[in-house]
């Protein structure tokens, strides 16, 4: 669809935009991944460099996960992704209130989890709405048809002789379509 723009400087501006957005949600979806990986390093209580390996790769094995789809898009749109990145995100949200519960107390606890907890949920919109679109940009999910249902009318019986004498009796029907 053609725009109708009056300043070309904005139409080019506009175009970049619109053209660079995949790339931009990707890598904020990752770097989302990665913040959520320094973090719960943080607050587990092993040796960092463990945990941070070994968070780092429960993070790729969301991003696997979530992004499976994609992997052969040949079938249709598995209805796990969008609820195992769910689960992720609840469970990342657990361990950064118990995390932070161990560092902070009163209104700073309260503010760390706000804002770290808002990091977590940001990333799983942009990751679930990168999903979507990515399943209808591959064609994915097919739309759904609506079938209406067509509904049968009982007729009474109306003769041209004796238009009075007809009792109401059924002997036809016709279709009506909604």
């Amino acid at each position: 669809m053609e725009k109708n723009f009056t300043n070309t400087q904005f139409k080019w501006t506009f175009e970049s935009i619109s053209d660079n957005i995949p790339t931009i949600m990707l890598l904020t979806i990752v770097l989302t991944y990665g913040i959520n990986a320094y973090l719960t390093a943080i607050f587990l209580p092993i040796n960092f460099w463990i945990a941070i390996t070994a968070s780092t790769i429960l993070q790729l094995g969301r991003f696997a996960v979530v992004f499976m789809d994609f992997l052969n898009p040949t079938k249709g749109r598995s209805p796990f992704p969008p609820k195992i990145a769910l689960g992720a995100t609840v469970i990342a949200l657990i361990e950064v209130f118990f995390g932070l519960m161990e560092k902070y107390s009163g209104a700073e606890f309260i503010t760390m989890f706000f804002f770290v907890g808002t990091i977590v949920c940001f990333g799983y919109l942009l990751e679930i709405n990168f999903v979507n679109k990515g399943v209808e940009a591959y064609g994915l999910e097919e739309p759904k048809v609506i079938k209406r249902r067509k509904r049968r009318v009982a007729a009474k019986k109306v003769t041209e002789d004796a238009p009075k004498e007809s009792k109401g009796y059924v002997t036809s029907f016709q279709t009506i379509t909604l």
